[in-house]
Protein backbone atom coordinates (compact mmCIF):
# COMPACT_ATOMS: atom_id res chain seq x y z
CA UNK A 1 0.00 0.00 0.00
CA UNK A 2 1.26 3.49 -0.88
CA UNK A 3 3.10 5.86 1.90
CA UNK A 4 1.29 9.04 2.60
CA UNK A 5 3.65 12.55 2.62
CA UNK A 6 2.40 14.71 4.37
CA UNK A 7 3.76 18.77 4.95
CA UNK A 8 2.37 21.42 7.08
CA UNK A 9 2.63 24.91 6.79
CA UNK A 10 2.73 26.89 9.99
CA UNK A 11 2.58 30.43 9.19
CA UNK A 12 2.02 33.94 10.37
CA UNK A 13 -0.85 35.03 8.88
CA UNK A 14 -1.23 38.29 7.74
CA UNK A 15 -4.67 40.28 9.68
CA UNK A 16 -7.89 40.23 6.56
CA UNK A 17 -4.96 40.43 3.93
CA UNK A 18 -5.55 37.40 1.54
CA UNK A 19 -3.82 38.57 -1.15
CA UNK A 20 -0.37 38.71 1.01
CA UNK A 21 -1.08 35.16 1.98
CA UNK A 22 -1.36 33.79 -1.28
CA UNK A 23 1.69 35.48 -1.99
CA UNK A 24 3.51 33.66 1.15
CA UNK A 25 2.53 30.92 0.69
CA UNK A 26 2.83 30.21 -2.69
CA UNK A 27 6.61 30.94 -2.03
CA UNK A 28 6.45 28.39 0.69
CA UNK A 29 5.05 25.35 -1.89
CA UNK A 30 7.89 26.58 -4.53
CA UNK A 31 10.41 24.80 -1.69
CA UNK A 32 8.35 21.84 -1.08
CA UNK A 33 10.62 18.85 -1.19
CA UNK A 34 9.96 16.37 -3.98
CA UNK A 35 7.24 13.42 -3.20
CA UNK A 36 4.68 15.79 -1.33
CA UNK A 37 1.20 14.60 -1.60
CA UNK A 38 -0.65 16.78 0.32
CA UNK A 39 0.54 19.89 2.38
CA UNK A 40 -2.36 21.62 4.90
CA UNK A 41 -2.53 24.97 5.92
CA UNK A 42 -3.11 26.65 9.46
CA UNK A 43 -7.45 27.26 10.25
CA UNK A 44 -8.21 30.91 8.19
CA UNK A 45 -4.97 30.81 6.25
CA UNK A 46 -5.80 34.00 4.08
CA UNK A 47 -7.46 36.04 6.97
CA UNK A 48 -6.31 34.98 10.27
CA UNK A 49 -9.04 34.11 13.01
CA UNK A 50 -11.66 36.68 12.35
CA UNK A 51 -14.75 37.75 12.81
CA UNK A 52 -15.45 40.09 10.43
CA UNK A 53 -18.19 38.74 7.46
CA UNK A 54 -17.05 40.81 5.25
CA UNK A 55 -13.63 38.84 4.14
CA UNK A 56 -16.06 35.73 3.71
CA UNK A 57 -16.13 34.56 0.37
CA UNK A 58 -18.11 32.54 -2.04
CA UNK A 59 -17.52 28.77 -2.38
CA UNK A 60 -15.99 29.49 -5.57
CA UNK A 61 -13.91 32.71 -4.15
CA UNK A 62 -10.28 33.50 -4.69
CA UNK A 63 -9.23 31.20 -2.09
CA UNK A 64 -10.19 28.39 -3.88
CA UNK A 65 -9.80 29.57 -7.06
CA UNK A 66 -5.66 30.17 -5.69
CA UNK A 67 -5.91 26.42 -3.70
CA UNK A 68 -6.95 24.86 -7.22
CA UNK A 69 -4.00 26.41 -9.51
CA UNK A 70 -1.47 26.16 -6.30
CA UNK A 71 -2.46 22.03 -6.44
CA UNK A 72 -2.63 21.45 -10.20
CA UNK A 73 0.89 23.60 -10.76
CA UNK A 74 2.87 21.41 -7.83
CA UNK A 75 0.70 18.49 -7.71
CA UNK A 76 -0.44 18.22 -4.38
CA UNK A 77 -3.43 18.17 -2.51
CA UNK A 78 -3.90 21.31 -0.54
CA UNK A 79 -6.06 21.90 2.68
CA UNK A 80 -7.27 24.74 4.85
CA UNK A 81 -10.05 26.58 6.00
CA UNK A 82 -11.28 29.76 4.33
CA UNK A 83 -14.48 32.04 5.99
CA UNK A 84 -17.19 31.07 3.59
CA UNK A 85 -20.94 32.16 2.89
CA UNK A 86 -23.72 30.36 1.75
CA UNK A 87 -26.96 30.22 1.90
CA UNK A 88 -27.02 33.35 3.53
CA UNK A 89 -24.99 31.71 6.59
CA UNK A 90 -21.29 31.89 7.48
CA UNK A 91 -19.06 28.65 7.26
CA UNK A 92 -15.55 28.22 9.09
CA UNK A 93 -14.90 25.57 6.02
CA UNK A 94 -12.13 23.36 5.42
CA UNK A 95 -11.61 22.78 1.33
CA UNK A 96 -9.34 19.45 0.42
CA UNK A 97 -8.55 20.28 -3.35
CA UNK A 98 -6.92 17.75 -5.27
CA UNK A 99 -4.76 18.22 -8.70
CA UNK A 100 -7.16 16.83 -10.70
CA UNK A 101 -9.82 19.22 -9.27
CA UNK A 102 -11.54 17.08 -6.78
CA UNK A 103 -12.83 19.07 -4.17
CA UNK A 104 -14.26 18.66 -0.69
CA UNK A 105 -15.40 21.01 2.03
CA UNK A 106 -15.77 20.25 5.94
CA UNK A 107 -17.66 23.16 7.96
CA UNK A 108 -16.40 23.72 11.38
CA UNK A 109 -18.61 21.62 14.18
CA UNK A 110 -17.43 22.89 17.24
CA UNK A 111 -17.79 26.58 17.17
CA UNK A 112 -15.45 28.57 19.58
CA UNK A 113 -18.05 30.37 21.67
CA UNK A 114 -15.03 31.88 24.13
CA UNK A 115 -13.68 33.65 21.17
CA UNK A 116 -17.26 34.68 19.68
CA UNK A 117 -17.06 32.47 17.02
CA UNK A 118 -20.98 31.46 17.19
CA UNK A 119 -22.16 34.80 17.18
CA UNK A 120 -20.71 35.06 13.14
CA UNK A 121 -20.65 31.30 12.18
CA UNK A 122 -22.57 28.63 11.60
CA UNK A 123 -21.72 25.22 12.98
CA UNK A 124 -21.30 22.57 10.54
CA UNK A 125 -23.32 18.98 10.53
CA UNK A 126 -21.84 16.38 9.10
CA UNK A 127 -18.23 14.57 9.28
CA UNK A 128 -16.64 14.41 6.07
CA UNK A 129 -13.81 11.86 4.99
CA UNK A 130 -11.94 11.96 1.80
CA UNK A 131 -10.59 9.40 -0.14
CA UNK A 132 -7.45 10.21 -1.41
CA UNK A 133 -4.36 7.79 -2.71
CA UNK A 134 -5.98 4.72 -0.78
CA UNK A 135 -6.08 6.48 2.26
CA UNK A 136 -9.30 8.10 4.23
CA UNK A 137 -8.92 11.15 5.70
CA UNK A 138 -10.84 13.07 8.16
CA UNK A 139 -10.90 16.91 7.85
CA UNK A 140 -11.02 19.15 11.34
CA UNK A 141 -10.76 22.54 12.25
CA UNK A 142 -8.89 23.86 15.95
CA UNK A 143 -11.62 23.64 18.93
CA UNK A 144 -12.62 20.09 17.00
CA UNK A 145 -9.71 19.02 18.28
CA UNK A 146 -11.82 19.01 22.04
CA UNK A 147 -14.17 16.71 21.23
CA UNK A 148 -13.63 13.06 21.21
CA UNK A 149 -16.85 11.61 20.34
CA UNK A 150 -16.69 14.10 17.52
CA UNK A 151 -13.68 12.17 16.16
CA UNK A 152 -14.31 9.52 17.02
CA UNK A 153 -13.07 6.57 14.27
CA UNK A 154 -16.20 4.18 13.93
CA UNK A 155 -15.26 0.90 12.55
CA UNK A 156 -11.82 2.30 11.44
CA UNK A 157 -13.24 4.62 8.61
CA UNK A 158 -10.27 7.22 8.19
CA UNK A 159 -6.34 6.41 8.47
CA UNK A 160 -5.16 9.74 9.22
CA UNK A 161 -7.29 12.76 11.13
CA UNK A 162 -6.23 15.73 10.40
CA UNK A 163 -6.53 19.49 12.63
CA UNK A 164 -5.58 22.86 10.87
CA UNK A 165 -5.76 25.53 13.52
CA UNK A 166 -5.47 29.26 15.55
CA UNK A 167 -4.91 27.90 18.89
CA UNK A 168 -3.69 30.70 21.19
CA UNK A 169 -0.05 30.68 22.76
CA UNK A 170 -1.45 30.73 26.02
CA UNK A 171 -3.51 27.20 25.75
CA UNK A 172 -0.64 25.46 23.58
CA UNK A 173 0.46 23.24 26.30
CA UNK A 174 -2.90 21.35 25.85
CA UNK A 175 -2.51 20.54 22.01
CA UNK A 176 0.62 18.14 22.27
CA UNK A 177 -1.83 15.87 24.88
CA UNK A 178 -5.38 16.20 22.56
CA UNK A 179 -3.66 15.95 19.62
CA UNK A 180 -1.84 12.19 20.83
CA UNK A 181 -5.11 11.40 22.61
CA UNK A 182 -6.81 11.53 19.07
CA UNK A 183 -4.11 9.56 17.15
CA UNK A 184 -4.58 6.68 20.09
CA UNK A 185 -8.32 6.12 20.99
CA UNK A 186 -8.66 6.56 17.07
CA UNK A 187 -5.59 3.88 16.00
CA UNK A 188 -4.91 6.46 13.32
CA UNK A 189 -2.54 9.30 12.15
CA UNK A 190 -2.84 12.46 13.34
CA UNK A 191 -1.52 15.92 12.15
CA UNK A 192 -1.91 19.09 13.59
CA UNK A 193 -1.13 22.82 12.12
CA UNK A 194 -0.73 25.88 13.35
CA UNK A 195 0.07 29.39 12.84
CA UNK A 196 2.75 31.83 14.66
CA UNK A 197 2.64 35.63 15.07
CA UNK A 198 0.12 37.48 15.82
CA UNK A 199 -3.59 38.84 15.41
CA UNK A 200 -5.78 41.92 17.12
CA UNK A 201 -6.54 39.18 20.07
CA UNK A 202 -4.10 37.00 20.40
CA UNK A 203 -0.74 35.51 20.02
CA UNK A 204 0.64 32.06 18.53
CA UNK A 205 3.90 30.05 18.59
CA UNK A 206 2.79 27.08 16.43
CA UNK A 207 3.70 23.68 18.14
CA UNK A 208 2.25 22.05 15.31
CA UNK A 209 2.90 18.20 14.77
CA UNK A 210 2.39 15.23 13.46
CA UNK A 211 2.00 11.99 15.57
CA UNK A 212 1.60 8.03 14.57
CA UNK A 213 -1.31 5.39 16.02
CA UNK A 214 1.06 4.78 19.17
CA UNK A 215 0.74 8.58 20.51
CA UNK A 216 4.68 8.73 18.98
CA UNK A 217 5.70 11.95 17.86
CA UNK A 218 6.86 11.65 13.97
CA UNK A 219 7.72 15.51 13.42
CA UNK A 220 7.21 18.57 15.47
CA UNK A 221 7.90 22.44 14.27
CA UNK A 222 9.58 24.38 16.25
CA UNK A 223 8.32 27.76 18.07
CA UNK A 224 8.98 30.63 16.11
CA UNK A 225 7.64 33.75 14.03
CA UNK A 226 7.96 32.90 10.49
CA UNK A 227 6.94 30.15 8.29
CA UNK A 228 7.62 26.42 8.87
CA UNK A 229 6.87 23.68 7.03
CA UNK A 230 7.64 20.23 8.39
CA UNK A 231 7.11 16.59 6.42
CA UNK A 232 6.60 13.17 7.30
CA UNK A 233 5.94 10.00 5.46
CA UNK A 234 3.37 7.81 6.58
CA UNK A 235 2.84 4.27 6.29
CA UNK A 236 -0.74 2.12 6.13
CA UNK A 237 0.69 -0.84 5.72
CA UNK A 238 2.41 -0.14 9.12
CA UNK A 239 -1.16 1.38 10.67
CA UNK A 240 -2.96 -1.77 9.36
CA UNK A 241 -0.33 -4.11 11.10
CA UNK A 242 -0.95 -2.75 13.87
CA UNK A 243 -4.52 -2.83 13.89
CA UNK A 244 -4.55 -6.34 12.92
CA UNK A 245 -2.08 -7.25 15.78
CA UNK A 246 -3.89 -4.98 18.16
CA UNK A 247 -7.81 -4.63 17.64
CA UNK A 248 -8.81 -2.23 20.08
CA UNK A 249 -11.82 -0.67 18.05
CA UNK A 250 -13.52 -3.70 17.72
CA UNK A 251 -14.12 -3.55 21.62
CA UNK A 252 -15.61 0.31 21.26
CA UNK A 253 -18.91 1.65 22.47
CA UNK A 254 -21.77 2.29 19.58
CA UNK A 255 -23.08 5.28 19.72
CA UNK A 256 -25.23 8.03 17.65
CA UNK A 257 -24.19 12.10 17.28
CA UNK A 258 -27.66 13.64 17.49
Amino acid sequence: MKNLTVTLCQMPIVWENARENYRVLSAALQKLPAGVDIVIFPEFFTTGFTMSRKVAQRPSGSSVQWMKKMSEQYSVALAGSVPTEEGGRVFNRCYFITPDGQQWHYDKRHIFRMGEENDFYSAGEGKVIVPFKGWNISLNVCYDLRFPVWSRNVDMEYDLIIYMASWPASRIQATEFLVKARAIENVAYAAFVNRVGEDPVSEYDGHSRIVDYRGEDIVVAKSGDGVECITAELSLDKLHSFRDKFPVWKDADKFIIQ
